[in-house]
């Protein structure tokens, strides 16, 4: 039975869903849709974002500045000094210098080590970073320090570790020492090692208000370049403490009269001498002289009680004498010598061929031997020939 209640309905009479932009909503009303194309990357925001503040390029050329170069201050100028001094031990005793000039030859040094230095400025003082090394007698053993160290502008302590290691009857010494201020108290660690064994010490000391000052190995280096770059002659009185832990008075002394230094091959003119003491109880731990460029560069450092040198200039290298070339010369030159040579060659000839003959198990061996020593082509031929053969049972 048909009410009536419902009227026919097709699927085809069903109209379609009409756009919301057909309709009249207002812009808070209509759904948010993202498009491909409308896409936002981070980087897009990021650089819209400081294209406001960075100028570009173009503006940079074009901005007009108030200031002129030559009117600009150079408040930081970085890496100050940077040195490499070659360490050398005197031959024929300690090292004295009193005259006023003094000519190194090859045959007065021999070179046993190295040491680096280089003093940076920071912005609110200077790093001065120190690394040495040198060989003890005729062993393979070394020895050296090591200094890491941060000092102000009036070249005062704020931090500096130090070190120093030796080797004595098949054991290392190693001794540290850490330093810094804080709040007017210098904090002391005092660390020595033995092989595994470790021993520390820590102090405290008041350096409020006292004169002379204070300062380190590391601001001993910074003030006497300041003082010879500056100019200044006489004595100048400090405080400092040794790995030991001893309070040392040191006085620096720089001399008014210029010297002429030679090291090898090169002259040094006008070179400025520091004098460095060092006493504890008044009594004298420490001399030191360092002969100074006067930009502050070292030529020349060493202490009188011991035959250790440091020399800004290496020795030049030793040239190799080639013998045969001089006796080819000698045998060209004379006839009776050319004769006697080209005889025993001969007769060296037959006889290497004829054993060469009755022992052929060694033809591999020499075949060996000369095929290495046309690869390698020594300069020394003897020297190689008995490192060969020395080292022969390894390789048969």
């Amino acid at each position: 039975m048909d009410f009536g209640l419902f009227e026919p309905c097709r699927l085809e009479d069903i109209p379609e869903r009409r756009p919301e932009d057909a309709w009249e909503f207002k812009p808070c009303q209509k759904k948010f849709l993202m498009r491909p194309e409308d896409e936002i990357s981070v980087d897009s925001i990021l650089s819209a974002l400081l294209s406001k503040i960075e100028p570009t390029e173009e503006q940079y050329r074009e901005c007009q500045w108030d200031v002129t170069a030559k009117e600009m201050h150079n408040e930081k100028q970085s890496l100050l000094f940077e040195e490499k001094l070659y360490i050398s031990q005197i031959q024929t005793g300690p090292c004295k210098l009193n005259e006023e000039n003094k000519i190194f030859l090859e045959s007065e040094l021999n070179e046993i080590g190295h040491m680096k230095l280089s003093i940076e400025e920071s912005y609110d003082g200077y790093v001065v970073f120190s690394r040495s090394q040198m060989a003890k007698g005729r062993s393979r053993s070394v020895c050296g320090h090591c200094l890491r160290g941060k000092y102000n502008d009036k070249f005062l302590l704020i931090v500096e570790k130090r070190s120093e290691f030796d080797y004595l009857d098949k054991g290392r010494i190693e001794k540290n020492m850490e330093a810094r201020i804080y709040e007017n108290i210098l904090l002391v660690i005092r660390e020595t090692k033995i092989n595994a064994d470790s021993q520390k010490f820590k102090a405290e000391i008041n350096v409020k208000d006292r004169e002379p000052v204070f300062i380190m190995d590391g601001g001993i280096q910074l003030l006497m370049r300041y003082l010879v770059i500056n100019n200044f002659i006489g004595k100048f009185e400090y405080y400092t403490l040794n790995l030991y832990g001893k309070v040392l008075h040191g006085i620096i002394i720089v001399e008014k009269e210029r010297k002429k230094v030679r090291i090898f091959y090169r002259n040094f003119n006008s070179v400025i001498v520091v004098k460095n003491y060092k006493y504890f109880n008044e009594v004298a731990e420490e001399k030191s002289e360092t002969y100074f460029a006067s930009n502050g560069k070292i030529v020349l450092h060493f202490w009188p009680r011991y035959n250790y040198l440091l020399h800004a200039i290496r020795s030049p290298p030793k040239p190799v004498e080639r013998i045969l070339p001089k006796l080819e010369l000698m045998w060209k030159a004379d006839n009776l010598l050319l004769m006697h040579y080209q005889k025993k060659k001969k007769l060296t000839l037959e006889n290497a061929q004829c054993y060469l003959h009755n022992h052929p198990e060694i033809v591999d061996l020499f075949y060996d031997y000369i095929h290495s020593l046309l690869q390698k082509k020594p300069e020394v031929v003897f020297s190689f020939t008995i490192k060969f053969f020395q080292n022969m049972k390894n390789t048969y």
